[in-house]
C-alpha cells in the first residue's frame, strides 16, 4: 500500500523530481467515496482502496508512481507525455468501471473521476499546478463523474485563493481537520460542496 501523510513533503518530492524532466500529473478520486463507506461499513472502503491501488500497480507503466492520500491518488512521473498519462487513466477508469468487489455477499461497484496535466504548461508551480489539479478533478465531478478530463490552464482557472473567501478561524480549522482525517483539504471541501448541492438536488 502507497501511503504518504505528508503532502508538504509530497510537494517537494513532485519539485525535485520535476528537475529531472516535464512533470505530469493525474489526479484520481473514487466517486462517493463517503457513500460507499455509510452504506457498506469501513472495512468494505479499505477493499476498494486496496482494489484501486492494485489495479493502478497492475496498470500503470513502469515508470509512473503513484501516492495515495485518503481517497485521492496522484498518478505523476516525467517519463510520458501528457496525453499519454491521459489515456492510461482512461483505461483504468474502465477496468475499475466494469469491476467490482465481494464484500459480505454483495457485490460492490463504483467508478473513479480524475484530471490530469502538466507543470509549466497548465501551472507555473508545484502549489498552482495542485489548485489547477483540484479544479480539474471538479469539473470532472460536475460532467457526472466516472470521467477523466483535462485539467485547466493557470490562466483560465476560475478559482480565487481561499483566502478571499473564509475566516481565518475556518481556515485554521480546516487545516486542523484535514491533519485529523490524513485527507487534502481539497478533498474535504469538494465533499462539503457535494454535499451541500446533493441538499438541493442539484
Amino acid at each position: 500500500m502507497i501511503i504518504n501523510n505528508d503532502f508538504d513533503s509530497f510537494k517537494d518530492e513532485l519539485l525535485k523530481i520535476s528537475e529531472n524532466g516535464t512533470l505530469v500529473i493525474g489526479d484520481l478520486d473514487i466517486d462517493f467515496f463517503k457513500n460507499l463507506n455509510d452504506q457498506y461499513g469501513r472495512d468494505c472502503g479499505d477493499r476498494i482502496l486496496e482494489f484501486v491501488e492494485d489495479v493502478l500497480k497492475k496498470n500503470l507503466p513502469e515508470n509512473v508512481k503513484f501516492k495515495r492520500f485518503s481517497d485521492e491518488y496522484f498518478v505523476y512521473t516525467t517519463d510520458c507525455s501528457l496525453e499519454s498519462l491521459f489515456m492510461e487513466l482512461q483505461e483504468i477508469k474502465k477496468t475499475i468501471a466494469s469491476s467490482h468487489i465481494t464484500y459480505s455477499d454483495k457485490w460492490v461497484t463504483f467508478t473513479i473521476s480524475g484530471t490530469v496535466g502538466e507543470l509549466n504548461r497548465n501551472a507555473a508551480s508545484i502549489e498552482k499546478m495542485m489548485n489547477i489539479l483540484s479544479e480539474g478533478l471538479r469539473n470532472s465531478k460536475q460532467a457526472g463523474r466516472n470521467t477523466i478530463t483535462f485539467a485547466p490552464m493557470e490562466r483560465e482557472q476560475k478559482m480565487i485563493l481561499k483566502s478571499s473567501y473564509y475566516l481565518k478561524s475556518e481556515l485554521e480549522g480546516l487545516t486542523k481537520l484535514s491533519k485529523i482525517l490524513e485527507r487534502t483539504e481539497s478533498s474535504l471541501l469538494r465533499e462539503a460542496l457535494d454535499d451541500l448541492l446533493r441538499k438541493y438536488e442539484l
